[in-house]
């Protein structure tokens, strides 16, 4: 039969090199097998495979432009899942105005599947980005395992991150971690819910050389930031939608083109955990983002996964209904008194109709030793609490280490502009505010280092009263 060397994983020795060959005969496959031959990327020939081994490979140079029409074809067929439809008209259009944009990408996501090419994908740590890169998950291994065309493990690294930026460091680390590969295509990375700051434009450069790069995204798009001009950058803001258009969302919705699973809680998971106006929660959703909020706060809580967790780990969790169900309490417990404590500790300051709220995280840990809940999501709870004993729209702000987290009200929307705020922040302690970000109700500031920080609270506040009392 007719094959192509598509890619080349190289370890240590010669003898666990990996060969990743795509074959045809009556039908196209690709294959993850070993050989006591010397093969090359790139390479086109007439081979015979026996027990997992080439046993026989000779090079030809014809043929290669009938079979890359046969990946083409490969490719597309792997595609079996429709644009997907919530009913919700608000969603349902900004969807259909991606649809070009999704589906492409979705294609070169496919195609580097059929061709054996390393796969990154990178999501955020937090409800929205890993329920995304769950349905994603689940999509590509519903693909892989109902087509014809696959005969082997997709080669993906899968990566939770911990900040809204993707740095020079990160970057690097990606294109390392693809040096061990030897591919006739450009590796993939998958960008999902980073954030639009320009801290993340050394990385973009050093990626797009190396990578093709799918970005999915739902923060505003700043002017500087230079993912908005990648091919298959998709954003809702782009397409007439807002936030509201969750990260967790946009990628069920991209991951429903290949595969129609089913993404429903997930979809609600991201909702929830992005406080959208399109969540409608259910008991499953509430359950699902929970345990995502756990999971991704402490990779501790299941046994042997340190650090990275992955959408496998996710899996075996939820599969397991009694460690779902002890995680849930705990997590609910913990959360419920780490908010008595903060209700008792915060600082209020006046502004106009309403309160500006100033907590310090320390101060509210019960345990140091604990990393559930993460500062950032404690605020949008701490926000909430507030939002229900007040019953009056206001800001909170939350401190812990280098950074300040700013929630704000949805009420509170177009009378203060957060973003605008925070930005004129660093612009008046530029020395020591390394950036600032977020969405435009929820936001944050990151500090050089904590030697102003006082100065920059009370600076914020002072902003803050200055937009609400006009």
């Amino acid at each position: 039969m007719k094959g192509l060397v598509s890619c080349i994983r190289r370890r240590q020795s010669a003898d666990d090199t990996e060969y990743f060959i795509v074959t045809h005969d009556k039908t196209l496959r690709t294959h993850s097998l070993r050989s006591k031959l010397s093969l090359n990327a790139g390479e086109l020939g007439e081979l015979s495979i026996a027990e997992g081994f080439v046993s026989a490979f000779e090079a030809t140079e014809k043929g290669r432009a009938e079979l890359d029409k046969e990946i083409a074809k490969a490719s597309a067929s792997m595609m079996k899942g429709a644009l997907h439809r919530t009913m919700v008209p608000e969603l349902d259009l900004v969807t259909e105005k991606m649809e070009g944009k999704l589906k492409n990408a979705m294609l070169l996501l496919a195609h580097k599947l059929t061709m054996g090419a390393p796969i990154v994908i990178r999501f955020h740590n937090d409800i929205d980005g890993s329920s995304g890169a769950y349905a994603l998950y689940k999509s590509i291994s519903f693909a892989v395992e109902t087509s014809e065309h696959m005969a082997y493990k997709p080669n993906i690294s899968w990566r939770m991150h911990g900040s809204v930026s993707y740095s020079r460091e990160d970057a690097t680390a990606d294109v390392l971690n693809c040096n061990n590969y030897e591919c006739v295509e450009k590796p993939l990375l998958l960008i999902l819910d980073f954030g639009t700051s320009e801290e993340s434009n050394p990385g973009i450069e050093i990626a797009k050389g190396r990578f093709d790069i799918i970005w999915l995204d739902h923060h505003p798009v700043l002017d500087k930031f230079e993912g908005k001009k990648l091919e298959h950058y998709i954003n809702p803001w782009s397409f007439g939608g807002d936030s509201n258009y969750t990260a967790g969302f946009l990628a069920c919705v991209f991951a429903k083109t290949l595969a129609n699973i089913d993404t429903k809680e997930m979809e609600e998971a991201s909702f929830i955990g992005d406080y959208s106006e399109y969540s409608k929660p259910s008991a499953g959703s509430r359950r699902l983002s929970a345990l995502l909020d756990l999971l991704t706060s402490d990779t501790r809580v299941i046994a042997g996964v340190k650090g990275n967790l992955t959408p496998e780990d996710i899996d075996s969790v939820l599969k397991d209904k009694a460690k779902s169900e002890e995680l849930i309490a705990y997590a609910e417990n913990r959360v419920s008194e780490m908010l008595d404590l903060a209700i008792r500790s915060v600082k209020i300051y006046k502004a106009a109709k309403t309160q500006i709220y100033v907590a310090d995280f320390e101060d509210i840990r019960i345990n140091e030793q604990e990393r559930y809940p993460l500062p950032g999501r404690f605020a949008s709870r701490l926000l909430g609490r507030i939002e229900e004993l007040n019953k009056s729209p206001c800001i909170l702000m939350l401190h812990f280490g280098h950074f300040i987290s700013v929630r704000m009200s949805k009420k509170l929307i177009g009378k203060v502009e957060l973003l605008k705020v925070l930005e004129g922040v660093r612009a008046d302690y530029s020395q020591y505010v390394d950036s600032t970000g977020g969405h435009s109700n929820a936001a944050s500031i990151k500090l050089k280092d904590e030697g102003m920080k006082k100065e920059i609270i009370k600076l914020t506040v002072e902003k803050l009263k200055a937009e609400l009392d006009k």
